[in-house]
């Protein structure tokens, strides 16, 4: 019976809930899709890319069921329905693009406009010109017709944004001025209020400064004229602002990859919200006059919904409209076309409505890995065994042991900022350099072995013992610099944070089985040391100094078992583990045998933390600016990453005449 009953209420109403649901993602979909570039939470990716798969495909089957129902004259509305559905399947203005490969799927996207439009057509066509008395619903067929239009034009609309999203084409645009851009004003000539820059003032120069932006994700070089005043050097005071720019940068990169801006902010982009906008008005004011002379024969049901439908819309697209004509996009254009009042008194309104600049800053958000930490965690659990079973091992690890910093009582995010930038400005390094400049620099060339002849992922596997070892252990009683220690910690985590969880930031090749087979050969210390230690019955008890005592156990039981080492050997000799270390060990055991060679060395351990900071942050650089642009561009719709600042920091520091030598 009970199946019985949902196959009857489908029969008689899948039509309107399918219609009603679509409606409810376009809602969700505009409230959420803009939150993604200042937030990388994987709870919102997965609801934004439940809601944007299904927005589509519920429009796309409804008007197929559409096409096939049968036509009554009680059920004459859902046929008034299929417009709406084109104008959902325009989505809303703040993502077109859910992932950066849509974009080069625009002309799939132009194939299924044109399906569904004739589909449409279909639709209007069966239910209310064919069938039926022609002076009944000749108020119906017009406000068909109107919201066709509204509806083309929104489908329309969002089609040339995924061609003009697509890096190719803002690649042909960008070309298109030969390299000729104009000379942005310089960020300390910005207004300010009261004495410091406003977030707003710092937006409106993002989009003066945007061509530099652009110029880096395409590749261009850059030949710049016209500047309106002397390019004066940000102060070290300023270099906060400088931060901000860049993050705006990317968020008005990110409206063009991924939502409307591309288009909505020209001149036909105003006619398509015009057209969009008078059509639903239109359909609003004729079905009215349509339920007025001939509504008593319509399902009550239909024309509620179809009153909800066109509320919505109208919502919806004065909604649109206002953030339009409120955003900075507009305000930029005003400026260039020489109108400064209005744009001074939009940027003043969006001040007191909604402060809508601070949304587009990065969210501070700067991932974290542990190899350490993750080796010594509680891997007997009923998740951990299930994930186990089912191959997502890896998965289940990545997930759970992965970790976000947002500052501390240490060290703030901004401090970490400052100190990475102090580094890149006062170092006379290069975007080839892997850290083989602040060791050459600071007479260890002995170690550049570590950093030229390794792969780049082995290199971050040892540095990142190296650092945890140094950090973990420090040598006598010195006194420690707890915010470079910090700070250096920090920058080693998200390295093998993006060794483990993204690798496709990193250059070149990234092998999984390099840094599974650390945890193999870390995992098995562990059990060692619990063994030797008698703390099997405590382990469960022990979670803030287990990484140190694994630290102990490395250094103190298997260094003094290397009887020899060489960097160039295929295998280390190891005495009491059989006859041979196996090669996976390797590193593991040069990242012991770089420790102690620094314990060794005369050096303070304060020196080493700031060498070891600085192979960090060169490390940084180079993985940014050769990480492909594809995936700096691909991580915006994830909230950003840190390396894609500091990346984009170069030119604008170049530009700014700060490091003429990076």
């Amino acid at each position: 019976m009970a199946d019985g009953g949902l196959l009857h209420l489908w029969s008689e109403w899948g039509i309107q809930i399918m219609v009603v649901a679509s409606f409810a993602l376009q809602v969700l979909l505009l409230a959420c899709g803009g939150t993604r570039r200042h937030s990388s939470s994987t709870v919102l990716k997965i609801i934004l890319w439940l809601a944007y798969l299904s927005a589509d495909s519920t429009a796309i089957y409804t008007l197929g069921h559409l096409s096939v129902a049968s036509s009554s004259r009680e059920h004459l509305l859902v046929a008034f329905w299929a417009p709406f559905l084109l104008l959902y399947l325009g989505g809303p203005d703040n993502i077109t693009a859910y992932a950066l490969e849509d974009n080069r799927l625009w002309l799939r996207h132009l194939q299924t406009l044109a399906v569904q439009v004739l589909g449409a057509a279909y639709v209007v066509y069966k239910f209310i010109f064919s069938g039926h008395s022609h002076d009944d619903t000749l108020l119906l067929l017009a406000a068909s017709v109107s919201m066709f239009a509204a509806g083309l034009a929104k489908y329309g609309e969002r089609v040339w944004a995924l061609k003009c999203g697509n890096i190719t084409s803002i690649t042909s645009s960008f070309d298109k001025l030969d390299g000729n851009v104009r000379f942005p004003e310089p960020l300390n000539q910005l207004p300010r209020d009261g004495g410091e820059i406003g977030k707003e003032e710092i937006l409106l120069g993002a989009h003066s400064h945007f061509d530099i932006c652009k110029g880096a994700f395409t590749d261009a070089t850059m030949k710049v004229h016209g500047s309106s005043g002397s390019n004066t050097v940000p102060s070290e005071s300023m270099i906060a602002d400088l931060y901000k720019l860049v993050e705006m940068e990317l968020s008005l990169m990110y409206d063009i990859l991924y939502t409307k801006a591309a288009v909505i902010h020209t001149w036909y982009g105003i006619c398509i919200h015009s057209i969009s906008l008078l059509g639903t008005v239109a359909a609003f004011l004729l079905f009215q006059l349509s339920i007025g002379s001939n509504g008593d024969g319509y399902s009550r049901v239909d024309v509620f919904i179809s009153y909800v439908l066109l509320a919505g819309a109208l919502v919806l697209e004065a909604v649109s409209l206002c953030k339009a004509i409120l955003s900075t996009w507009t305000c930029s254009f005003l400026y260039r076309i020489g109108l400064k009042m209005l744009p001074d008194a939009i940027t003043y309104l969006r001040w007191r409505v909604c402060w809508p600049a601070r949304r587009r800053l990065w969210s501070g958000s700067i991932g974290q890995y542990n190899l350490l930490h993750m080796s010594v965690g509680d891997r007997n659990g009923i998740v951990c065994w299930l994930a186990k079973k089912m191959g997502l091992q890896h998965w289940w690890n990545k997930l759970r042991f992965s970790d976000t910093f947002l500052g501390n009582e240490i060290c703030s995010v901004e401090d970490l900022k400052v100190l990475v930038w102090r580094e890149m400005v006062t170092r006379d390094t290069g975007a080839n350099s892997r850290g083989s400049a602040a060791l050459q620099r600071n007479n260890c060339a002995i170690y550049n072995w570590s950093v030229n002849d390794m792969d780049l992922d082995r290199s971050i596997l040892v540095w990142h013992i190296v650092t945890d070892l140094v950090i973990r252990l420090p040598r006598g009683e010195e006194k420690v610099n707890k915010r470079l220690a910090e700070v250096t910690k920090v920058l080693s985590n998200y390295m093998m944070f993006l060794l483990v969880v993204k690798p496709d930031m990193l250059p070149g090749r990234t092998r999984r089985n390099l840094y599974l087979n650390a945890c193999k050969e870390l995992n098995c210390h562990w059990s060692d040391c619990l063994k030797e230690w008698s703390l099997m019955e405590e382990a469960e008890s022990l979670r803030q100094a287990e990484a140190d005592m694994l630290a102990c156990w490395l250094l103190g039981d298997l260094y003094h078992r290397l009887q020899k080492h060489d960097p160039s050997l295929e295998k280390i000799d190891i005495e009491g583990r059989g006859e041979e270390a196996p090669k996976y060990a390797k590193d593991v055991y040069n990242a012991i045998w770089i420790y102690e060679s620094l314990r060794s060395n005369p050096h303070d351990k304060v020196t080493w933390l700031e060498i070891i900071f600085q192979v960090w942050v060169e490390m940084i650089m180079y993985v940014a600016e050769h990480c492909s642009r594809d995936s700096h561009a691909r991580q915006l719709s994830y909230g950003g990453e840190f390396i894609t600042i500091m990346w984009l920091m170069v030119p604008h520091l170049n530009y700014y005449s700060l490091c003429s030598r990076i």
